[in-house]
């Protein structure tokens, strides 16, 4: 890339955010929200109509998903007169059945004098929100539009078996995820006050990133990692140190931030000795880029008088040539609390692990990547079950943000994950299918708490409960429902069994090769007792639900199960670690995902940091993810989180507050 285009790209991004964020541009987005809106309309019921039937057409047919096949249950349909250079028509309104087939009887006489109608069938989704009353508001979204026959005069019209490109999945990706033929083009999107925000936030940091990228590109490498970070806004650990100068590099506060941070890691403990802890990131199994380091580092801990003490540090680094995966490795080496700035050296390479190993597997692959299969099968497959309505809030906008993640943080040139971390992009998505092949929802709770100090435990089981307590009642008040609609919920099942990836035991980074250890607790991990369907010859990781239309009382089980697991990782899970990205690495010297030229040196050595650019482009990235706020469950921004969620959640504030968390923090759903 040529110096003038890389200035002109950031000053064109710049603009852009300016532009955006002036009222005519949001006067502009709203309008064109508004546009994909299909106005609700009151329509008599066909039963009523049956006394004037002599005057009225029909059409019929059937509607199949373009990729499977498969019926399309339980949606709307609108039909339209097609009038070119005039307003359509509308005729008349109606609902595929549980075959996907039709039936919409119209008038004619609606689509004009002497004007025979130019068939349009319009397939609809809606949105729904709750008013003042707690009554749901369904908003209709034209979904697909498919034209019928001109000037059509027959009594009965038969558009046949049409097949909808409705939410499809992409056949080329290793994951379950959506099929975007256009990019831009999405089935779902942003809330627009999710976009004033967004906008917003950019605004405040593009102009920063820009100067330093036009200042690095016109004198490479002349800005010191003290000007770079100096530019961005402080983060917890350098506000920390104002308050206590060195506490951020304390013991103390490394194991806060293992137990608690971005990655709250999950510990094994010693067989024989239940006071002793460790965590470990081996990297063996994968392919080194050309310029970070990758090292395998062990952190030993020991529970004393109920605190949580690091006791020593492993740490094994590869060769410089060193690249392939299993590639010869130096000895390694061990260091502990009285090797004075060797031992804080070795902790800064662990927190560079630590943070690499929470943005590809905790945040990138438990949240986005595994919740989008989630995601596409709820929306292909619940309308009039009230399932829907308790799942959507906390799954809509997650193939918009993954769609922006393809580009930001995972394209092999220019994403943040690739580019600023140690792994080729080929190692990244390996790492990301091991954690993918490996979650389901079935036997999940969170982990149990070490100490005292352990508070991500305490919080995830609080919340945990919270969570138990609005399912239960949720399903109280809407089981007939709930099983006169099951239906849904089997083919919603199929769905995520038949695109779920192959199941593979535990592997790579996250596999526990010790034979002195073992997982301190296993709530979290895959269950290799719980029984896997084997579809086609292949072992699925992903679980049914229920496996008939008639629901049984471990069905319905099941089904909370389900909707418990989805609802914690899209809601708490991944506030905690979006959340906390520039707790960790919003200060270069603290943290980075990858170190350089052998990892150990001073913090103020920039031959070990990030280069410039990496480094403005991880406080920059960071700071945009974290800095978006909309989507919080009290705050209800889009009216349709479920009231029994907003006051159970409520009910239990200050036993939030008394583990120091804010519950009023905690995201509706995964939009950034």
């Amino acid at each position: 890339m040529t110096k003038s285009k890389t200035i002109v790209d950031e000053l064109k991004g710049v603009v852009m955010m300016k532009l955006l964020n002036t009222p005519l541009a949001q006067r502009l987005i709203e309008e064109k929200a508004e546009k994909k809106i299909s106005q609700s309309r009151e329509e008599k019921p066909t039963a009523k109509l049956l006394p004037n039937l002599g005057k009225m057409h029909k059409v019929t047919g059937q509607l199949v998903f373009s990729d499977t096949k498969k019926p399309l249950h339980n949606i709307g349909l609108e039909l339209w007169d097609r009038d070119i250079g005039t307003p359509s028509d509308y005729l008349a309104q109606g609902l595929t059945d549980e075959n996907g087939r039709f039936e919409i009887y119209y008038d004619p006489e609606k689509a004009g004098f002497k004007d025979a109608p130019d068939l349009e069938l319009r397939v609809i989704d809606n949105r729904v929100t709750f008013n003042a009353k707690n009554q749901p508001v369904y908003i209709n979204r034209i979904a697909s539009i498919i034209k019928g026959g001109d000037n059509v005069t027959q009594k009965e019209y038969d558009f046949g078996t049409l097949t909808v490109p409705y939410w499809p999945y992409n056949p080329d990706s290793p994951f379950a995820r959506i099929l975007l033929v256009d990019p831009e083009d999405t089935p779902d999107d942003y809330a627009v006050g999710r976009k004033f925000q967004a906008y917003e936030a950019a605004n405040t940091l593009a102009p920063i990133k820009a100067k330093l990228v036009i200042s690095h590109t016109l004198k490479p490498n002349q800005l010191s990692l003290a000007e770079i970070q100096s530019a961005y806004p402080p983060n917890l650990t350098i506000e920390l140190d104002k308050k206590n100068p060195g506490y951020t590099r304390s013991d103390e506060y490394f194991v806060l931030r293992v137990l608690n941070g971005m990655n709250p890691c999950l510990l094994k403990r010693h067989k024989n000795n239940p006071n002793q802890y460790k965590v470990s990131f081996n990297w063996d199994n994968y392919e080194k880029d050309q310029t970070h380091d990758l090292n395998n580092v062990e952190a030993l801990f020991e529970l004393q008088d109920g605190k949580l003490q690091p006791t020593a540090i492993t740490v094994q680094s590869r060769y410089p040539d060193s690249f392939a995966p299993h590639s010869p490795l130096k000895d390694p080496v061990t260091y502990t609390p009285k090797d004075g700035e060797k031992w804080s050296q070795a902790k800064r390479i662990f927190r560079t692990n630590s943070l690499f190993a929470g943005e590809v597997i905790e945040h990138y692959a438990k949240s986005h990547v595994q919740m989008e299969q989630y995601a596409v099968a709820v929306f292909r497959n619940l309308r009039k079950n009230p399932i829907r309505l308790m799942l959507v809030p906390h799954l809509k906008s997650l193939i918009n943000i993954n769609r922006r993640g393809d580009d930001l943080l995972t394209s092999p040139t220019v994403g943040l994950f690739t580019t600023n971390g140690p792994l080729t992009h080929q190692s990244f998505i390996q790492m990301c299918q091991e954690t993918v092949a490996t979650y389901d929802w079935k036997g999940w709770k969170p982990r149990q708490p070490i100490c005292q100090a352990h508070t991500y435990a305490q919080v995830a089981n609080l919340y945990w409960q919270v969570l138990s307590e609005y399912i239960d009642a949720y399903f109280q008040e809407h089981e007939q429902e709930i099983i006169q609609e099951w239906v849904e919920i089997r083919r919603l099942s199929e769905d995520l069994l038949e695109h779920s990836m192959a199941y593979q035991p535990i592997q790579g980074v996250m596999a526990n090769t010790d034979n002195d250890y073992d997982w301190y607790d296993k709530n979290e991990l895959d269950r290799p007792d719980i029984e896997r369907a084997n579809i086609n010859g292949t072992v699925k990781v992903v679980r049914p639900i229920t496996l008939t239309d008639e629901p049984s009382a471990t069905d319905i089980d099941n089904l909370k199960e389900f909707c418990r697991y989805v609802i914690f990782h899209t809601t708490l899970w991944h506030t905690w670690v979006n959340d906390s990205q520039t707790d960790e690495g919003g200060e270069l010297a603290y943290n980075s995902l990858a170190l350089r030229n052998g990892s150990f040196g001073s913090e103020n050595d920039p031959a070990i940091a990030p280069d410039n650019l990496e480094a403005t482009n991880q406080l920059y990235i960071f700071s945009v993810l974290n800095g978006i706020k909309y989507g919080l469950i009290l705050k209800n921004e889009d009216d349709d989180v479920p009231e029994v969620l907003r006051t159970t959640l409520a009910r239990y504030k200050e036993d939030f507050t008394r583990l120091s968390y804010e519950a009023s923090n905690i995201r509706t759903l995964i939009n950034i």
